[in-house]
């Protein structure tokens, strides 16, 4: 039993086109895609600007000079914490010996902390 498949010309200048629309069609919507996530950086931009703006109009003197309190509260918080996680890695560091020097806010976006 012998088959033949005849395939006209119109049936493969079809199939060629729908196949180039296709890869035209991917390509353009990861073109998009891409473009949409380049825009990205630009939210955390305008969500500090609009956190920022307030802030800046109500007190301009209180940003001028950095505010600098003796955090006894915290530095304690800090060390329990660093000795805790030095117990459970096995190394055995007395509490005393854990200095905290300095502690420092980081300003960061939203979207460079994550």
């Amino acid at each position: 039993m012998n088959l033949v498949f005849a395939v006209s010309k119109d049936v493969l200048v079809r199939a060629g086109q729908n196949t180039l629309m296709g890869i035209a069609i991917v390509f353009l919507m990861l073109l998009l895609i891409s473009f949409l996530i380049s825009l990205f950086k630009y939210i955390g931009k305008l969500s500090e600007k609009k956190e920022s703006v307030p802030e800046a109009a109500a007190s301009p003197a209180a940003e001028a000079v950095p505010e600098e309190t003796d955090d006894l509260e915290l530095i304690a918080v800090i060390t329990a914490a660093i000795h805790a996680y030095e117990q459970a890695q096995g190394n055995d560091i007395p509490a005393d010996a854990l200095v905290v020097r300095s502690i420092k806010k980081i300003h960061k976006s939203k979207w460079q902390n994550a």
